[in-house]
């Protein structure tokens, strides 16, 4: 994301509902203490580039449309590349950084249909990865945030 959030992990939780004729017609979500649905989601950071930039894991407990994107856009430190919610500020020209969304589900973990559980792991993409060098930031041994 760019930027830091001021406390290293937290807990976001703030209503979210559709805004009334997005950008080009397309879907827009805000934060609505009035009318929006209950959204919640813990994060933490993993590491941090100085002030510019902070990798974290996000941990979504309801499953709200953009959910994340609206969340880090109201802490102020957009996702990296979510021009949508975080205009401008959500991009850092500099080498080795692309200009794309840099929102990855690393894990899912979710309770199986029939027995048990279903885990997914995904490695991330390669501008991810990049960026994520580039910006002298350490990535998980695996590749996985681990979870607490």
């Amino acid at each position: 994301m760019v930027g830091v959030p001021k406390a290293a992990r937290g807990t976001i939780d703030l209503p979210l509902a559709k805004a009334s004729g997005g950008a080009f017609g397309r879907e827009s979500m805000v934060v609505d203490h009035a009318t929006g649905d209950r959204a919640v989601t813990d994060y933490e950071i993993l590491d941090q580039a100085g002030k510019r930039a902070a990798f974290l894991v996000l941990r979504p407990l309801t499953g709200r449309t953009h959910q994340l994107r609206v969340h880090c856009a109201a802490l102020g430190t957009p996702i990296l590349g979510d021009g949508k919610y975080g205009g401008d500020r959500a991009f850092i020209d500099a080498p080795g950084i692309a200009r794309r969304l840099h929102l990855h589900a690393a894990r899912l973990d979710l309770p199986h249909p029939v027995k048990g559980r279903l885990r997914l792991f995904a490695p991330p993409p390669p501008h991810f990865r990049a960026t994520v060098a580039a910006l002298g930031l350490e990535m998980p041994r695996d590749g996985q945030p681990q979870s607490r």
